[in-house]
C-alpha cells in the first residue's frame, strides 16, 4: 500500500508526534510500503531515511496558523505529484481541517487525534475555542478516526457521536549496548537521579517538579531534567532561575538517540507530573527500561501503567513530595513493580504489535 503522512515536525525536533511517525513510517517501509511523510521544517527539501521519503516543508512565523499552512500545501502538492495513494493519514486534527479536499477526489483519509490540543496551556482563551470548534468540525465529515489513547476514543464516542479506534503509541525494546558519555558529562551515577524528559512546556509541569524536589530535601539523589522548548525560552529561563539553588538539579537540554536511552537505563525513577497527556512516550520508554514511575493521576498514565504507577494527584507539590521521599525509604518494597511494567510493555505497546493493528486498520477501510 502507499501511504501519505501529513502533520507533524522533522525528526530533529523530535517530539510525541515525530517520535510516532519515524517508527510507523519505518516499520511500514520496512513491510514493503510505500510511505511519504510531509513535515513542519525550517527548510525545503526532499529526504530519504529508513526507506520512506520526507519532504520538508519550511515553516512561516505564525504558531498558530502554521500547521493549518502547511497542510493544505501538502494536500494539494501531494495531490498533483503523489500517485496511487491508497492512505492520506493526517496527525491531529489541526492539519486534518483540509482533510476534506483527498476525501473530495475520492481518498481513503485517516485522522489521528494525538491529543485533546484545546487542552494545552500554551494557547489563549480565544485559541483553545478556536481549536476545540476546529476538533469537533473535523470530527464530524471524517468516517476515519483513530486516537493514540481510549481516553481520547472514549471523548470522540461521547462528545463527538463518532466511533474511533485506538491505536497507541508504542516502544521498541531497548538495546543492550549504549555509547553515551552524558552521565561522566553531568558527574551523575548509576540510580543517583530522579529523571524528568520531555518538551519543558506548562502543562508537563516541570516548575512543579522542581518545587517538590527542593522541598523534599532529598540529598542522596539528584534530579534531571532533560528537556528544552526553543518556542517559551521564557518558561525555560524561569525553571532554570527555579533551580538555580540547589547545585543537585541538573539540566542537560534536549537528548536524543544514546544520551537520551542511556538517562534512562540509569535512571533510580523516572517521573512524568503532567496535567495533561496524550498517551506519553516517554513514559513508554522508561517503562520499557523497567523503572519505577511517579505519574500523575490522569487517564492517559494509567492507560500506561496500568496497576504498576506511584500515582500522584494532578499539580499537587505536597502529594509530590511525599511520594519522591515513599521510593526512597520503600524502593525494596516496591521495586517489583518494575518487572510488571517491561511486561507490559512487551505484551501491549511494541511496534511490531502497534503496526500490525495499524495494517489491519488500513485494510479495512480500503
Amino acid at each position: 500500500m502507499k501511504y501519505v503522512f501529513i502533520g507533524g515536525k522533522n525528526f530533529y525536533s523530535i517530539g510525541g508526534i515525530e517520535t510516532y511517525m519515524i517508527n510507523l513510517c519505518s516499520n511500514l517501509a520496512q513491510r514493503n510500503h510505500d510511505v511519504i511523510y510531509y513535515c513542519e521544517s525550517d527548510k525545503n527539501e526532499i529526504q530519504y531515511l529508513n526507506g520512506f521519503k520526507i519532504v520538508h516543508q519550511k515553516s512561516i512565523n505564525n504558531v498558530f496558523i502554521n500547521k493549518l499552512f502547511l497542510a493544505l500545501k501538502a494536500s494539494i502538492k501531494s495531490l498533483l505529484i503523489d500517485t496511487k495513494v491508497d492512505i492520506y493519514h493526517y496527525n491531529a486534527t489541526g492539519p486534518a481541517l483540509f482533510s476534506w479536499i483527498p476525501i473530495l477526489f475520492g481518498k481513503n483519509v485517516i485522522v489521528q487525534s494525538h491529543g485533546l490540543e484545546w487542552k494545552r496551556t500554551k494557547w489563549t482563551s480565544l485559541q483553545r475555542r478556536l481549536l476545540k470548534a476546529l476538533h469537533n468540525f473535523v470530527i464530524s465529515f471524517n468516517k476515519n478516526i483513530i486516537a493514540v489513547s481510549e481516553e481520547q476514543t472514549e471523548y470522540i464516542k461521547l462528545y463527538n457521536k463518532k466511533k474511533s479506534v485506538t491505536i497507541t503509541c508504542a516502544v521498541n525494546i531497548p538495546k543492550i549496548s549504549i555509547k553515551s558519555e552524558i552521565l561522566t558529562k553531568f558527574n551523575l551515577n548509576r540510580e543517583g537521579y530522579f529523571l524528568y524528559l520531555g518538551r519543558l512546556v506548562k502543562e508537563k509541569n516541570p516548575d512543579i517538579l522542581i518545587d517538590s524536589f527542593i522541598k523534599s530535601g532529598i540529598l542522596n539523589k539528584k534530579l534531571v531534567i532533560a528537556g528544552d522548548n526553543d518556542s517559551d525560552k521564557k518558561f525555560v529561563n524561569y525553571l532554570h532561575q527555579k533551580a538555580k539553588q540547589n547545585p543537585n538539579i541538573i539540566f542537560t537540554g534536549a537528548v536524543r538517540g544514546d544520551d537520551k536511552e542511556m538517562l534512562l537505563k540509569e535512571c533510580f525513577v523516572f517521573c512524568i507530573p503532567s496535567t495533561l497527556e496524550g498517551l506519553p512516550i516517554t513514559l513508554l520508554e522508561a517503562m520499557s527500561y523497567s523503572k519505577i514511575c511517579i505519574a500523575s493521576d490522569i487517564p492517559a498514565c494509567r492507560e500506561a501503567l496500568n496497576n504498576n504507577g506511584v500515582y500522584v494527584s494532578v499539580e499537587n507539590v505536597e502529594d509530590l513530595v511525599d511520594k519522591m521521599r515513599y521510593v526512597i525509604n520503600y524502593y525494596e518494597v516496591i521495586r517489583d513493580i518494575r518487572l510488571s511494567n517491561l511486561k507490559r510493555i512487551k505484551e501491549q505497546f511494541t511496534w511490531d504489535k502497534i503496526v500490525a493493528k495499524y495494517e489491519s486498520y488500513c485494510k479495512s477501510i480500503t
